[in-house]
């Protein structure tokens, strides 16, 4: 019997990604409502029709040729040997798949977790924490945007009043959005804030950055953010050193993050180093960021859209995929 586990923010969403995963003939073992992040269903399937083995107990030509596809891709993203060692060991164990990228989706889809940020209401404030120019000014206005533009209430609070200039960037996304932007200096201030916007469908939180290799500093962030229900997004770049990334996903882990967004997905061609902090600092895959406009580029992952990012269709392998391409 083949178990796997699925996290989406609705039920509707998490039945289709069992379909799309495993097929119609797939069974719900368990049902789990994780609050403020939607759903976790398990589901079994008897046999798996796409894993067929052959007689001689080797890999067709067309197999092989995909698993070299796949190779190359981790090589070339520049996943750590650790990390590429595993999920080839993985994809090595498959017999049959439809395309290179399905072949590694199934290997992610081993070894990390994936739950997209909420789009409905949520008790809890989604606080965005980060090294200096990860991104997470950018990051909570492009969740407000996704979350005006579906026709919920969303309020935002900046902790970040020290950075030149951080406040005035805010301040023109929100105004843009026509949303709520309250400003907390202490962790008495953010607590009072949370109160008066409480009964917001959404919460974002834009936190001042934070050096992760400062005890202190991880320990005030956290204390800070102690204050009020919430739950933390770590917003770490695509495009750095694969142990900077997993030093950087560690200490925020320690402090309380729960979820990795990978961003400046614009101008970065490699993802190995981030995905290798989200392994290090056992963090769920959620959203990636591949553009700069405000209005878009905010992703969700799956296993199957993180294969897009890593192994570009057959069209333009030399090009990474377009917001479109990754979507369908």
């Amino acid at each position: 019997m083949r178990l796997k586990t699925f996290t989406a923010p609705t039920m509707t969403e998490a039945m289709a990604l069992v379909k799309e995963h495993m097929g119609s003939d797939a069974i719900i073992v368990s049902t789990q409502d994780i609050p403020g992040s939607g759903v976790r269903l398990t589901a079994a399937l008897d046999h798996d029709p796409d894993f067929d083995i052959h007689d001689d107990g080797t890999h067709a030509p067309a197999l092989q040729e995909q698993l070299d596809s796949a190779e190359e891709a981790l090589t070339r993203h520049n996943f750590p040997e650790r990390l590429r060692i595993r999920l080839c060991d993985l994809m090595a164990r498959e017999t049959a798949a439809a395309s290179a990228q399905q072949l590694l989706a199934g290997a992610l889809d081993e070894i990390f977790d994936f739950s997209p940020l909420p789009e409905k209401n949520t008790p809890r404030a989604l606080a965005f924490v980060g090294p200096p120019g990860s991104g997470k000014t950018l990051a909570v206005a492009k969740t407000a945007a996704r979350a005006v533009m579906k026709k919920r209430k969303v309020a935002v609070i900046t902790t970040d009043y020290k950075r030149a200039g951080g406040m005035a960037q805010l301040s023109a996304f929100t105004r843009i959005l026509s949303i709520d932007l309250v400003q907390a200096k202490s962790a008495d201030e953010l607590k009072a804030r949370f109160g008066e916007i409480r009964e917001a469908d959404m919460i974002l939180i834009d936190t001042a950055s934070c050096n992760p290799y400062l005890e202190s500093e991880i320990g005030t962030l956290c204390e800070f953010l102690s204050t009020i229900p919430n739950e933390t997004i770590l917003v770490n770049p695509a495009g750095i050193d694969a142990d900077e990334s997993a030093d950087i996903a560690n200490a925020f882990a320690d402090g309380g993050a729960t979820r990795l967004m990978i961003s400046r997905l614009d101008v970065a061609a490699r993802l190995g180093g981030a995905l290798y902090g989200a392994d290090s600092g056992n963090l769920s895959l959620c959203n990636v960021s591949m553009t700069a406009q405000v209005a878009d580029g905010l992703t969700a992952l799956s296993p199957l859209a993180l294969a897009k990012l890593l192994i570009p269709s057959h069209r333009a392998k030399t090009a990474k995929p377009s917001f479109s391409e990754v979507m369908k």
